[in-house]
């Protein structure tokens, strides 16, 4: 198999040629178990994507998710058992089976990467079969709607994900995009389908190989949000001693540099050579509004693209800084009550991207350049924002350990609270794995209530919500013990006085503390918040049956930054191919 990549002179037009001429020519041998070929199938999921308005990566990697299935017999066999530790099943060695290619989507990766098509565009062509079998382990109708050849592949692609997999699948900063692809590649089966050419895509092509060229914009590598040991690695791969790691690790993250040269302990060679592969990039602040009571909401855009935006609030008081942090781009719950639940989810945040929030924050609030025995504005972290923490667990916990680094940031676990809408497998690695505080957004003590404004608890009832409570305390510390249970007042659905008892039923043997939230209104929402006589009276009901409450003051209503208020500005709305 010739990528190219070995040959500095080649350029993007070329690449892009031999790319073309692969799909083209692999096409003419037909698409297995399918009435069209497999160039269509590509065409027809481009279009999907192109439609669906997906950014120009999405689009490639839909046009090429399949070009695994041709790669030259005799590499795509040393390829599967060198690298891949596979075998194909077809003993004449030409590579393909019954089903197509086992492990083409890993050959196709591969391939492009090479060639020099970005991560992105290289990890949703990896994805697609991952995300089959993750489709299937959820949705019971969805092996019904495949094709008799997909059902097939199926089997030799390992079949549907366990209950462990699909946990771990969910918390893929691409997980959305990836399942996305997947729906557009059942779909894309459809005879005399018109569609574009092949020839609609090359000018996208080509843009994207120059951009991601050793000079173009994407070739720099996010340095920040890495790990110390992740960063001693890189500085080692340059040929220095770790302790420049060391060095590197310390100016990002307790002096907040954001560039090389800024780095004065560093030799000149070595700020040179960090330069030309790494960059260290929080997000970019699109807006910045400061409400009347001193809270701040900020719009943070990552790597350019538009749709990848979040909001994050800082709320200063007298004794301390609290920074609400989003972990996910929009939502997969649409808990009635929460303006971000009425944003699709775009895709998960990595853990940079989390740590990025508190690091622009904390330039805002004057924490950088820090100065001896300072005490920090930003003192503590709540994940509160928009998404759901634990849909997203690998990248918040990473975060976490960056926050909490002695060595770095250096923030005390208790300063941090992970608050959940009730993923109940999850909420005993809160404690367990990380050691911080936990809060859940519980709402209702009633299972019909709750399954109404939050259809997450048809999967995870309030039984097993509060069974992994009780695991949560039993592996935390004395300091991160105490559950907040949040609860949002909403007039008429769930502020009654015997709605009141049933939360004290429901949650008196944990060690907890209640907060009680008036709805907060936003465009187009259908509650109304309960009145501050009816919201004191059922705060008096809770403390007097011997639970700590209180009511939490609104701060920032008024530029949409005060709880549930929170969404991203491409406003992207919720439909029927959200998984």
């Amino acid at each position: 198999m010739t990528t190219g990549s070995d040959s500095p002179a080649l350029s993007a037009e070329r690449k892009v040629e031999m790319v073309f001429e692969l799909l083209e020519n692999g096409s003419k041998k037909g698409y297995i178990g399918e009435n069209i070929t497999q160039l269509e199938h590509a065409l027809q999921a481009a279009l999907r994507a192109v439609e669906s308005q997906a950014d120009e990566e999405t689009v490639l990697a839909a046009l090429l998710h399949d070009i695994g299935q041709f790669c030259s017999p005799g590499e795509l066999q040393r390829m599967l058992v060198e690298d891949f530790g596979q075998e194909t099943t077809d003993s004449t060695g030409s590579g393909l089976v019954s089903v197509g290619v086992v492990g083409h989507e890993k050959l196709g990766g591969d391939y492009l990467r090479k060639i020099g098509f970005s991560k992105k565009v290289c990890d949703l062509v990896e994805s697609h079969v991952v995300a089959k079998r993750y489709l299937t382990a959820v949705n019971p109708e969805y092996y019904a709607g495949l094709s008799n050849a997909s059902k097939q592949s199926l089997k030799f692609q390992g079949g549907p994900f366990t209950a462990e997999e699909v946990v771990e699948f969910r918390s893929d900063p691409l997980f959305e995009q990836k399942v996305q692809l997947r729906t557009w590649d059942d779909a894309s089966k459809i005879v005399d389908f018109k569609t574009p050419g092949l020839e609609a895509y090359r000018d996208m092509a080509i843009r994207h190989l120059k951009s991601t060229a050793v000079d173009g914009p994407l070739h720099k590598v996010n340095i920040f949000g890495k790990t110390r040991q992740k960063i001693v690695e890189a500085a080692e791969a340059l040929n220095v001693p770790p302790y420049r790691g060391r060095q590197i690790h310390e100016w990002i993250y307790t002096k907040g540099v954001t560039t090389f040269q800024d780095m004065a302990n560093l030799p000149r060679s070595l700020q040179r050579d960090l330069d030309q592969k790494y960059r260290i990039d929080y997000g970019r602040v699109l807006d910045s509004q400061l409400s009347v009571d001193g809270t701040r909401k900020m719009l943070i855009q990552y790597n350019n693209d538009t749709k990848a935006s979040v909001e994050a609030v800082f709320i200063p008081e007298d004794h301390r800084g609290t920074l609400c942090v989003s972990s996910q781009i929009g939502c997969s719950l649409s808990c009635r009550f929460c303006h971000t639940g009425t944003q699709a989810l775009y895709r998960n945040l990595t853990a940079s991207e989390i740590v990025g929030q508190y690091m622009i924050a904390a330039w805002m609030a004057k924490d950088f350049p820090k100065t001896l025995n300072q005490r920090p504005n930003v003192s503590n972290i709540v994940f509160m924002g928009q998404g759901e923490p634990l849909y997203n667990f690998r990248n918040v916990s990473a975060a976490v350990r960056t926050l909490t680094d002695k060595d770095g940031i250096g923030m005390a676990p208790w300063r941090i609270t992970i608050s959940t809408s009730g993923i109940a497998p999850l909420i005993p690695k809160i404690a367990s794995e990380l050691n911080v505080g936990l809060a859940v957004s519980l709402h209702s003590a009633d299972n019909d209530v709750r399954s109404e404004i939050m259809p997450i608890n048809k999967t995870y009832p309030l039984s097993q919500l509060m069974s992994s409570c009780r695991e949560f305390v039993k592996c935390a510390s004395p300091q991160s013990q105490r559950i907040t249970f949040e609860y949002v007042m909403l007039d008429g659905v769930n502020d009654g006085d015997v709605d009141a008892n049933r939360l004290v039923d429901l949650i008196r043997d944990l060690p907890a503390h209640v907060n009680l939230i008036p709805f907060n209104p936003w465009p187009g929402s259908n509650y109304r918040s309960s009145d501050e006589a009816r919201v004191a009276e059922f705060c008096n009901i809770v403390r007097s049956r011997g639970i700590h409450a209180s009511v939490r003051t609104p701060r920032g209503d008024d530029i949409l930054a005060a709880c549930g208020q929170l969404k991203s500005s491409h406003d992207t709305k919720k439909s029927v191919a959200t998984v």
